[in-house]
C-alpha cells in the first residue's frame, strides 16, 4: 500500500539577533512524496473451480451469507457487488483472504462445500 505524504523541510533557519529578536523568518520547503505503508503481500488460496458457480451456487452463497446476518440483499443468484462484499467481509471475519473471491475454507465453512476428511 502506497500512501502520499506531504511534509515540510526546514531549508534556512530564522535569524535571530544577540537580545533574541527574530530578525528573519525561517524558510520551508514543502515536499511530497509516496511512502510504502506496506509491503505488498501475495495472497495465495484455493477457490470453487468455475463450472461450480451456477445461479443455484451463488443463490446457496447468499441464502448462507443471510442467515449469518453477512448479507442483507436480495437472493438473485447473480455474483454481484453486493454479493461480492458480504462475502469479501464475512471471508476477512473468518481470518481468510482479504479478496473478493471466495476462498475454498470459506465456502466450507458456509457449507456450500464438502469439507475434506482427513485419515
Amino acid at each position: 500500500m502506497i500512501e502520499t505524504v506531504t511534509k515540510q523541510r526546514q531549508v534556512k533557519p530564522a535569524q535571530i539577533s544577540a537580545t533574541g529578536e527574530i530578525q528573519t523568518l525561517p524558510v520551508y520547503k514543502t515536499e511530497t512524496l509516496q511512502e510504502i505503508v506496506r509491503s505488498r503481500q501475495d495472497n495465495w488460496f484455493e477457490t470453487p473451480c468455475p463450472d461450480q458457480w451456477t445461479p443455484d451456487f451463488i443463490s446457496t452463497l447468499q441464502r448462507a451469507l443471510e442467515a449469518r446476518e453477512a448479507y442483507d440483499g436480495d437472493i438473485t443468484g447473480a455474483l454481484d457487488d453486493p454479493t461480492r462484499r458480504a462475502m469479501r467481509r464475512y471471508q476477512i471475519g473468518l481470518g481468510g483472504p482479504d479478496s473478493p473471491v471466495l476462498a475454498l475454507d470459506t465456502a466450507r465453512a458456509l457449507g456450500l462445500i464438502a469439507v475434506e476428511r482427513t485419515s
